[in-house]
């Protein structure tokens, strides 16, 4: 019954999700002229920047099974480690309860591998948590160059900067508050007794519930390991998201779409972010609206940014798909 309600509240998400998407799409289709004028820049696009944009979009997804290796140990090969990333970010942000979907299937492969039930959420969890955030990350950043080229070029003319400006500096700071926060056990301890709060099993002891913060702290920053380690994992997040920048660089390229580095980059980042818009799987509709019109504004005609943008989900969103449903095939053949 309980599993029955869950596929229920599943589909009915994903309906929801592809009538915002689809209505999104229509709005943005219709502003361009129609699919005629797309399609049409997508059947120009060139093959070079395609095949190069796939290829970096490979280095996207082998960077991310290191940094999956590296947070699970020694007990997955790297080669099992990328194919579970393809589960991951790339099966499972096609379906409809994503990315907790693929989250799940990856889960299922790593226990049937033996590996502990606890390593493996926390490494999935930590997987997720520095892909966010190194995403945010890049973006404020580069909000904030593209803020400062603007204001040299256009000094009198600042609307909105300010806004941007402002964003980009709150993000940075919760990111730089929350990891301060996540390295003190004092916080994981607070969350544990939080969390005790809600227990239906009953109310445990206030030192109960201390200790069990201290055992989060512990596994948590021993999946993490040493400092260098750790840093490894963050120059691992950094990379996969640049080799995917990179794709989406490519992909623009490709239908002739020429502008500096930081607006591909920004672009980029606002179009990933869309991409966690709840209800929408991997935000369908809402970054092909979003994108071509921040595009649009940067001087890219409508249905020339509309076609880059499609073509950047076909190397980015349906390529890892079909992988990451081949590399779940293939993972669940392995013998344990």
């Amino acid at each position: 019954m309980a599993q029955g309600s869950a596929t229920r509240r599943a589909r009915i998400r994903l309906a929801i999700g592809l009538a915002i998407g689809g209505g999104a799409v229509y709005a943005v289709v219709s502003s361009a002229g129609g699919f005629a004028d797309s399609f049409g820049a997508l059947t120009e696009a060139s093959p070079r920047w395609l095949a190069l944009g796939a290829l970096f979009e490979a280095a996207s997804y082998v960077t991310l099974g290191l940094m999956l290796r590296q947070l699970v140990g020694d007990a997955i090969d790297r080669r099992t480690a990328i194919r579970l990333g393809l589960v991951v970010n790339g099966l499972g942000n096609i379906l409809p309860a994503a990315p907790a979907e693929g989250v799940t299937l990856a889960g299922a492969e790593l226990r049937r591998r033996d590996v502990d039930a606890r390593r493996t959420w926390i490494a999935l969890g930590l997987l997720q948590w520095m892909s966010i955030r190194t995403l945010f990350g890049i973006a404020a950043l580069d909000a904030l160059v593209v803020v400062a080229a603007a204001n040299r070029r256009y000094p009198h003319h600042a609307p909105g900067r300010f806004i941007i400006v402002g964003a980009a500096i709150a993000i940075l700071a919760t990111l730089v508050g929350t990891a301060w926060l996540a390295s003190r056990r004092r916080t994981m301890e607070l969350a544990a007794i939080l969390v005790g709060k809600f227990d239906r099993r009953g109310a445990r002891r206030l030192i109960d519930r201390r200790e069990q913060g201290a055992r989060w702290y512990a596994e948590i920053h021993g999946a993490l390991g040493s400092r260098r380690a750790h840093l490894d994992i963050v120059a691992l997040a950094i990379a996969s998201c640049l080799a995917d920048a990179t794709c989406f660089y490519c992909a623009l390229k490709s239908v002739g779409v020429d502008l500096k580095p930081a607006q591909f980059v920004f672009a980029y980042a606002v179009g990933m972010i869309a991409t966690l818009v709840p209800f929408v799987p991997n935000g369908l509709g809402i970054v092909e609206t979003v994108v071509p019109a921040l595009l649009h504004r940067a001087g890219v005609p409508i249905a020339t940014a509309l076609a880059g943008v499609l073509a950047f989900r076909a190397l980015a969103t349906v390529l890892p798909a079909a992988f990451g449903t081949a590399a779940l095939l293939r993972l669940r053949l392995t013998p344990s």
